[in-house]
């Protein structure tokens, strides 16, 4: 059992440290409540200007039908007692309950509107803003965990907080309107009345804000179960699990897991509930206090003759909702910032800055392509050592170039920097003679066709998989050859849809599930397709049978012709059909040269080279025995 943590008392010292904590992270906040205000309407405004008009005129209708339903109360009472003309108080209380009605369903149909129309459109809005910052900015920042947390705060600040905050504005504007009606029928009773209703508001919202900021001061003790709690969901739910789930018995262990994580997050509810409960007493005490001062003072007028039944019931529904007016009022600007703060995250996700050119770069070379490394070293985010130290060689023109080493040695990493996924830390990597920062990236990405080690689906057809075009514009005499190519054309052939299938079995009912080397032809058919002057394969045999890998091999030749390649494996053998090998290890250059010159020189790639091909001979041994 979780020991329960005293709640901690909320001092002095603090509450004046909490405050300064909050007040220097609202600093830090590059974009003002103002200024936030005003870009969430303008892109409203440039999304849906429906939904903005009835934000604006939406509020008129909400509390109109409220006011109307009071004076409703009020004038039902006077003709129930005969005070006045019966014929024109039924005109009055018809003529207010048709108008509270259609006043309540124009309001009912502008905030139905707001919330599915104007609100899907608007978070879809929001959200493709963030997509197309997350998948054009440099590659590296989608490595770093500070990026990926300002990502996960944009992404709910899009999905809620933009909104809300037009929704909020409706609020306040109408709160407002009623503040000052409600304020002038009461002060036509006294003054005082509208004291009586506010100040306890006033003092009921700062008991409530000092109860939230506990909450929000104590918020970072439970962060850490919540995400642990939300990773147990999505690991218990996830295919790529499922396997070692039912193998290894995994199930008993996360519920272990998620029994330990409920109890902590459980222990801090509890204590959350206990500091409200408290909290809540008080803001009712104060809140019922102004009540029976306010209905009190109406009451003892009523018993003094002063005033008709009438209004007494009209003021009764006055001090109601002059008092819940206040409550909100008094609490929109607290709401607002903390609004304001999140669609910040969202505004400064977007402005994240690219090391990378984005702009007006050189133009591209035309047709032969060179690419040299001189003097690069590259560091991971956070990591202590560099991967790729000092490094210097040149891809050729035309050259087929091979990669090999250990693991760790820096093989990946080199593609990475050649493709302008990472730039480098130190040196610097020229194309053409001209360094690779003075071309636009996106235009330089063009230039690499690339098979990576992980491999991901979309949940389109294999056509479109290796297209990354719809099927109507796919080239199918193109695709054809890339799938024969890549040594997939037989398999899609075979199946009912044959191009057409889908991928992705969790989306798709009629989806099939590639193996692993099937994903990797794919990859190579999707490679070859796009067709671009310079080839990368990292690995693109690591799941392929050994017949399959060397029809790889005798296809190699032809897919490469005429391009400049970089091949990554692990397989010495499979190097040897590449014009020149580079031998990397602890992040630099080990040796280099052909496949011959290699061997006789006896160095660790001869080394390499013997230990593997003596494998495969005791394997074949073993199997002769």
């Amino acid at each position: 059992m979780v020991k329960r943590v005293k709640i901690a008392k909320y001092t002095k010292e603090k509450n004046k440290a909490a405050w300064a904590k909050f007040n220097a992270e609202r600093a830090a906040r590059k974009y003002g409540l103002w200024e936030n205000l005003r870009y969430t309407f303008s892109q409203a405004w440039a999304v849906d200007k429906n939904m903005v008009l009835m934000i604006f005129t939406g509020f008129l209708f909400d509390k109109g039908w409220e006011i109307a339903a009071m004076f409703t109360d009020k004038y039902v009472v006077e003709l129930v007692l005969g005070e006045r003309s019966r014929y024109t108080l039924m005109a009055i209380v018809i003529g207010l309950l048709i108008g509270g009605r259609i006043l309540a369903q124009l309001g009912n149909i502008t905030f139905t509107y707001n919330w599915w129309v104007g609100s899907f459109r608007f978070r879809r809005h929001m959200q493709s803003i963030l997509v197309k910052k997350n998948v054009y900015t440099d590659y590296e920042n989608n490595e770093k965990t500070s990026v990926n947390d300002a990502l996960n705060k944009a992404h709910y600040a899009s999905e809620n907080v933009a909104y809300d905050t037009l929704y909020n504005v409706r609020e306040l504007l109408g709160n407002i309107f009623a503040f000052v009606t409600l304020g002038s029928i009461l002060s036509f009773l006294s003054p005082v009345m509208v004291l009586f209703v506010a100040v306890p508001s006033f003092v009921s919202y700062k008991i409530n804000r000092r109860k939230m900021m506990w909450i929000w001061n104590m918020a970072d003790n439970w962060q850490n179960y919540d995400r642990q709690l939300e990773y147990i969901h999505s690991a218990s739910s996830d295919i790529s699990y499922a396997k070692d789930m039912r193998i290894f018995n995994l199930p008993r262990f996360f519920k272990q897991v998620l029994d330990r994580s409920f109890a902590s997050r459980l222990d801090w509810y509890e204590q959350q509930d206990e500091w409200s409960f408290w909290h809540d007493v008080a803001e009712q005490i104060v809140l019922w206090t102004g009540y029976l001062c306010s209905y009190g003072y109406v009451v003892y007028k009523v018993f003094t003759g002063n005033i008709s039944a009438g209004n007494c019931v009209l003021y009764f529904n006055a001090i109601s909702l002059l008092s819940n007016t206040v409550y909100k009022l008094v609490g929109s600007y607290g709401g607002f910032q903390w609004q304001s703060d999140n669609i910040s995250y969202a505004r400064e996700y977007c402005g994240l800055p690219d090391k990378t050119n984005r702009g007006k770069g050189e133009p591209l070379p035309k047709n032969d392509y060179e690419i040299k490394f001189q003097n690069v070293s590259y560091t991971y985010y956070k990591a202590d050592e560099p991967t790729i130290k000092n490094l210097s060689f040149t891809l050729h023109k035309g050259e087929r170039l091979a990669l090999v080493g250990l693991n760790g040695a820096g093989k990946t990493t080199i593609i990475k920097l050649m493709c302008g996924l990472y730039d480098p830390t130190e040196g610097e990597i020229l194309l053409n003679g001209k360094p690779v920062n003075a071309y636009n990236r996106d235009e330089y990405f063009t230039l690499f066709s690339a098979v990576f080690q992980d491999i991901n689906e979309l949940p389109v057809s294999i056509a479109e998989n290796i297209s990354g075009e719809s099927y109507e514009r796919t080239d199918q005499e193109k695709l054809t050859r890339c799938m024969k190519q890549a040594g997939l054309y037989e398999k899609v052939m075979s199946l009912p849809e044959k191009e057409k299938t889908h991928l992705v079995r969790s989306l798709y009912d009629d989806a099939i599930e590639l193996s692993g080397g099937q994903k990797q032809k794919m990859a190579l058919a999707k490679a070859l397709y796009k067709n671009a002057p310079i080839l990368l394969l990292d690995e693109p045999t690591a799941a392929l049978d050994p017949i399959a890998e060397q029809e790889m091999y005798l296809n190699y030749a032809s897919f490469s012709k005429g391009k400049a390649s970089v091949f990554i494996s692990h397989r010495l053998a499979s190097t040897r059909f590449c014009d020149r090998i580079i031998m990397l290890e602890n992040g630099g250059i080990a040796e280099i040269g052909t496949h011959s010159q290699l061997m006789k020189a006896g160095g660790k790639y001869a080394e390499l080279f013997e230990l593997q091909s003596s494998y495969y001979n005791d394997e074949a041994v073993n199997e002769n025995e």
